[in-house]
């Protein structure tokens, strides 16, 4: 089974892009020892800085936090779930602790930006171009390894906080089979609260949504997966699916 995620809402669709950034550098930085895959951890470490540069962003985690305290406390989980109230409470402190903005410390390295700058010239990274950025790749891998800990540090509150939210969204849920008729299914509404739909396919359908949603109308369209072209012919089959309805309120009307 493969699993597609589409937000409904623009902080829902930051909050993804950042988890999927961070897991892509813990991955590629903890990988092996090449420099290639620290490389790319870098690479990462700038797309995550420009992805999480939104000055509202800790504002909304925040907002979201705070909000899922007060359903706990209102609810029957607050004594039998202490812990999720607790790391709720734990992951707000950590983010209200760093105090300058998102990055700053990594703005004001002037090696790393000259890096990120060259990073978005093709080959701008070659040896004769960096030659500091190339005695950094020679160095052991322990060091850099130490390094880009070093940097991600101060970033690490925003995805921690922003992982548990999810983690929480993810949770909430309401699941449906459904069947797309030749390739094309239609719900007239979702319910208010519905933050991100999840859908739900057989890898070997070769198949990918395409979703259109808001609050009055969903219209998911199956198309064929391609390497060809960016966006694959229609399917036409009966497409059968589980469409999961995720929020971050306790229950999904």
């Amino acid at each position: 089974m493969i699993r597609f995620e589409h937000p409904l809402s623009e902080r829902v669709r930051s909050f993804l892009r950042i988890e999927h950034l961070f897991v892509r550098f813990h991955r590629e930085s903890m990988r092996c020892d090449s420099p290639w895959a620290h490389h790319l951890a870098l690479f990462t470490l700038f797309e995550i800085m420009e992805c999480a540069a939104r000055a509202e962003l800790k504002l909304d985690i925040l907002q979201e936090i705070e909000r899922q305290k007060q359903l706990l406390a209102g609810s029957r989980a607050a004594s039998t779930e202490p812990v999720q109230l607790q790391q709720l409470q734990a992951v707000a402190e950590n983010l209200q602790g760093i105090q300058q903005k998102f990055g700053q410390h990594l703005r004001e390295n002037e090696w790393l930006m000259a890096i990120k700058q060259r990073m978005l010239v093709p080959g701008g990274t070659s040896p004769f171009d960096l030659s500091s950025y190339y005695f950094w790749q020679q160095l052991p891998h322990e060091q850099r390894l130490a390094d880009l800990n070093k940097w991600i540090a101060t970033l690490t509150p925003t995805y921690e906080a922003i992982a548990v939210l999810l983690t929480i969204l993810r949770s909430n849920t309401r699941a449906v089979d459904c069947v797309a008729v030749n390739g094309n299914y239609q719900h007239n509404s979702l319910a208010q609260n519905i933050h991100m739909l999840t859908i739900e396919l057989e890898k070997n359908k070769h198949a990918l949504p395409e979703v259109s949603a808001n609050k009055y109308f969903t219209h998911i369209r199956f198309l064929a997966a391609s390497q060809e072209s960016a966006r694959g012919k229609p399917i036409t089959e009966d497409m059968p699916f589980k469409l999961i309805m995720c929020s971050f309120d306790p229950v999904v009307a």
